[in-house]
């Protein structure tokens, strides 16, 4: 199977006690797994993941990058040749991700400097002339909608859709894709009195939600598809969208589950792999990273934060997975 019809899974590094980069490697590759996202240009795992198979590598520059690179375009291209240029093609960097969740209102601080940096690495790639083989884009939380429901009327947020539009224009002048971080388990969690735990896990053996003749029976497509909704109603209806992160935590409270994240993630990778698409993108595979490879015992916030984990820190694995359906 091509690395591109394999699912991803999200090597998060907020830990003390993770195995070196090239076993990481060794354990993505034994695993099937075909897609890496890094947060940060980290140069021992870009070297580790080179002449892997093809396995394909989202690298990300960090928020508190933005300003420097959106100011200048000789920090672009700096960031450009030290972080990818040395790295590519033995490791196949495949999406430059230009800040993360950057419209989500702890990182709106940044957000006047996103699309900036976004032009300025997408020069320092042309520059390179790689602009045809990797692709610049920028992460979002679901949170950048103002309305989901139903997922024919998904619409970006009124406070936002100015700076989005400067997004969504720069994704399809430059052909690059939509990265979203899609979470049926927070949803689920802020919303359990008009959400059943079957639909956000993939479970519902009938559709929950028919939406004009599209029948959703997963959270997951119904959030995916408000979202192409938001493009759509922004004037942006072809854009391709890949999901940077999805995932359920193991423990951490009555939701967090082993059973419960076993379950998501394993009907997650089956339903990606099954190339069905969403009601509104049918037969489309859908480029899906899980979040995390690892559980990560540094992680702030609530306790769920260090466990959505698929190993432990010893490569054992937290609950069965299979990668390959």
């Amino acid at each position: 199977m091509a690395s591109s019809n394999k699912v991803g899974v999200c090597y998060g590094m907020v830990a003390n006690n993770l195995p070196l980069p090239e076993e990481v490697a060794n354990l993505i590759r034994s695993r099937n797994i075909g897609k890496v996202r890094l947060f940060q240009a980290h140069h021992e795992a870009l070297r580790a993941l080179q002449n892997r198979g093809g396995i394909e590598v989202i690298v990300g520059v960090g928020n508190d990058e933005l300003q420097k690179i959106a100011s200048d375009q000789a920090a672009a291209n700096g960031w450009v040749n030290d972080n990818i240029r040395q790295f590519y093609p033995a490791t196949n960097i495949k999406y430059i991700a230009v800040g993360n969740e950057v419209f989500s209102i702890e990182n709106r601080q940044h957000l006047p400097y996103l699309v900036p940096a976004m032009r300025n690495i997408q020069t320092a790639v042309r520059n390179a002339n790689l602009q045809n083989s990797i692709k610049v884009s920028t992460t979002h939380a679901t949170s950048v909608l103002g309305k989901s429901y139903p997922p024919s009327q998904g619409e970006f947020a009124d406070e936002l859709k100015s700076s989005m539009s400067d997004v969504l224009n720069f994704l399809a002048e430059n052909g690059s894709p939509f990265l979203a971080n899609v979470y049926p388990y927070f949803s689920y969690i802020y919303n359990k009195a008009q959400i059943a735990l079957d639909y956000a896990l993939f479970r519902s053996s009938n559709p929950v939600v028919n939406d004009g003749g599209r029948l959703y029976k997963s959270l997951f497509d119904a959030l995916v598809d408000s979202l192409i909704s938001a493009m759509e109603r922004s004037g942006h209806p072809a854009i391709p969208i890949v999901i940077t992160e999805s995932g359920w935590p193991s423990a951490g409270n009555e939701a967090a589950t082993v059973e419960n994240a076993q379950t998501y993630n394993n009907n997650l990778i089956k339903h990606v792999l099954s190339n069905a698409g969403t009601p509104k993108r049918p037969g489309q595979h859908i480029d899906t990273y899980i979040f995390a490879l690892f559980n990560e015992n540094l992680k702030g916030g609530e306790e769920t934060e260090r466990h959505f984990g698929l190993f432990y820190p010893d490569e054992s694995l937290v609950y069965p997975v299979n990668f390959s359906v």
